[in-house]
């Protein structure tokens, strides 16, 4: 059994995104998104981990959220998702929610 985390930039995970085929719609979302964000007076930065399963039936879980190091927060409800454009559409409708505010 073997857990692979990964950090991501969101440079670096746009190309991870190409590479696994995500519809290009998506990945036009996630490129939307911004690098930071303040809120409740501090300041969240994207944060991206994807890992990678090797457990009989290999898979991905991905996490997306924004993330404040004053505050050791994230922005938003912490969710793990294995589908990555689910994960994509949950933090591109938070931050989009937010914003409307």
């Amino acid at each position: 059994m073997g857990a692979y985390p990964k950090a991501y930039d969101k440079k670096n995970f746009i190309e991870f995104l190409h590479e696994q085929n995500v519809p290009v719609e998506e990945i036009e979302k996630l490129e939307s998104l911004p690098e930071s964000i303040e809120s409740n007076n501090s300041k969240y930065k994207l944060n991206i981990i994807a890992t990678w399963y090797s457990v009989g039936e290999t898979f991905w879980n991905f996490e997306l959220n924004y993330y404040s190091g004053e505050r050791i927060e994230f922005l938003f409800p912490y969710e793990i998702k294995r589908n990555v454009v689910e994960s994509i559409n949950r933090l591109y409708e938070l931050i989009n929610g937010l914003v409307s505010k």
